[in-house]
């Protein structure tokens, strides 16, 4: 129970982060950049999202790290708009703008981290290993 009020607590702050640091005004102008080069920005995007998924996961998960699909699915529903909001929302701070490459970024750390987090490390990995340790 203690690991469910601990990543809850942890997924909030840092939804809360990601909120602040979208409508925090931008100091930094991006706009010079060569569209040839990789931006490093589009990592970080992805990164905070795939970590708010490893939040969310292990927040919800029952004792056996178990998530319904339609959990998932309204999960990342929600999370999309989410996604889509954070980008929209800076359209109205100054240096700031909506930017569609960032918005996806953000959608693929969080389908990414569904199945990376859920899929790959707690329902296989994870599980298995209790159940190897239960044969044992």
């Amino acid at each position: 129970m203690a690991r469910k009020i601990i990543f809850g607590i942890l997924f909030f702050i840092w939804t809360i982060l990601l909120v602040l640091i979208s409508v925090l005004p931008n100091a930094n102008n991006l706009l010079d950049q060569d569209l040839s080069e990789f931006r490093w920005d589009y990592l970080e995007h992805f990164l905070f999202y795939f970590i708010l998924t490893f939040f969310y996961v292990l927040w919800r998960g029952n004792p056996n790290y178990y998530l319904r699909i339609t959990e998932i699915i309204l999960f990342l529903i929600a999370g999309f708009i989410f996604c889509w909001l954070t980008e929209y929302i800076q359209v109205f701070v100054p240096g700031r703008s909506f930017n569609t490459l960032d918005m996806v970024f953000n959608m693929a750390g969080m389908m990414l981290g569904i199945i990376i987090i859920y899929y790959l490390i707690i329902r296989i990995l994870i599980r298995n290993y209790f159940n190897l340790k239960s044969i044992l």
